[in-house]
């Protein structure tokens, strides 16, 4: 079965040796210390280089200093060719985090990175999908059915559609985040290793204080957003947060979505530009690290433009 970058199965530790082992583990330690990447891309980079360990040297401890171009080239576009769509960058970006780390200590040639084939790739090339805003409001509004689910499942709706967080700082948000007094939201994302202060929209606000105070169950966490079903612990990662989303959608009719999560974070941004936002404004809201990330909004002033667009005379022969 094809696997997408977004859902690694779990690494090959399993058939490394001791040797490749503690390699894999001390590549991880590095994403953490020094990059400062988050749990699901250090998931996605260990598993691809676990793979590719397997294949360079199995049991073996590595030998870096015989690593070849050839070795790089031949097992990425291996791989790629049994992934589909954008998933099949993954082998070379990990394998670019591998060699990286190779350099950083210094046990291997330069020049490797060239070996790594690359997919032409053209940024901005489609248009980000968003939701019309009576659209997002059936989606939101379809989530309250008087149980303690509901509550829960509507404050994070309305939470994506307003802020435009992404779905892992929605599932890690704690009560420590939320300044009822000035009423602002703060986001620590581990994504750009940034934090920024959001406005808590009245109606937002008004949807946590409901799910805090009747639906939410008591208990030592700080994370505000527990499970409904024993164990109720805090959601583990991201993914919660975009299973709730996408039955969400289902539940009123809007399937086939990719990336459920992000059509709200797109539907903000757009609203915000429509709105008269400036992209600095929208990069900070949405916690861009460059702006050229926001860049994409762009053409939505183009198709906007083009509702209002003169016809061409029409010329008499």
């Amino acid at each position: 079965m094809s696997r997408t970058h977004s859902d690694p199965p779990h690494d090959h530790r399993h058939l490394l040796g001791i040797g490749a082992t503690k390699f894999l583990n001390d590549f991880d330690d590095y994403l953490i210390r020094l990059k400062g990447l988050a749990p699901g891309t250090r998931k996605t980079y260990c598993f691809w280089v676990s793979r590719f360990l397997a294949a360079f040297c199995g049991a073996a401890t590595p030998s870096w200093s015989s690593l070849r171009g050839s070795d790089l080239s031949t097992f990425v576009q291996h791989e790629a060719s049994r992934l589909k769509r954008n998933g099949r960058d993954a082998p070379g970006i990990a394998l670019r985090a591998l060699l990286r780390y190779l350099s950083f200590l210094g046990v291997t040639q330069e020049g490797l990175h060239g070996a790594i084939p690359q997919r032409p790739r053209w940024k901005h090339v489609g248009l980000p999908r968003h939701l019309a805003a009576a659209d997002v409001d059936r989606v939101v509004a379809g989530a309250l059915d008087g149980s303690a689910r509901g509550l829960r499942n509507y404050a994070i709706l309305l939470l994506l559609a307003r802020t435009g967080l992404r779905a892992h700082e929605v599932a890690q948000l704690s009560l420590d985040d939320i300044d009822w007094t000035a009423a602002s939201i703060s986001v620590r994302s581990k994504k750009s290793r940034t934090e920024r202060n959001l406005p808590l929209a009245h109606d937002v606000g008004a949807a946590l204080a409901d799910y805090l105070r009747h639906g939410r169950p008591t208990c030592s966490f700080r994370t505000i957003f527990l499970r409904v079903v024993p164990p109720l612990n805090p959601f583990t990662g991201s993914a919660a947060v975009c299973r709730i989303v996408r039955r969400a959608l289902t539940r009123v009719g809007i399937l086939n979505t990719p990336a459920a999560a992000h059509l709200f974070r797109h539907t903000a941004a757009t609203c915000m530009l429509r709105g008269g936002a400036t992209f600095k404004d929208i990069a900070d809201v949405l916690g861009h690290a460059s702006i050229s990330t926001t860049a994409i909004y762009a053409k939505l002033d183009i198709v906007a433009l083009s509702k209002v667009a003169m016809q061409w005379p029409e010329i008499s022969p």
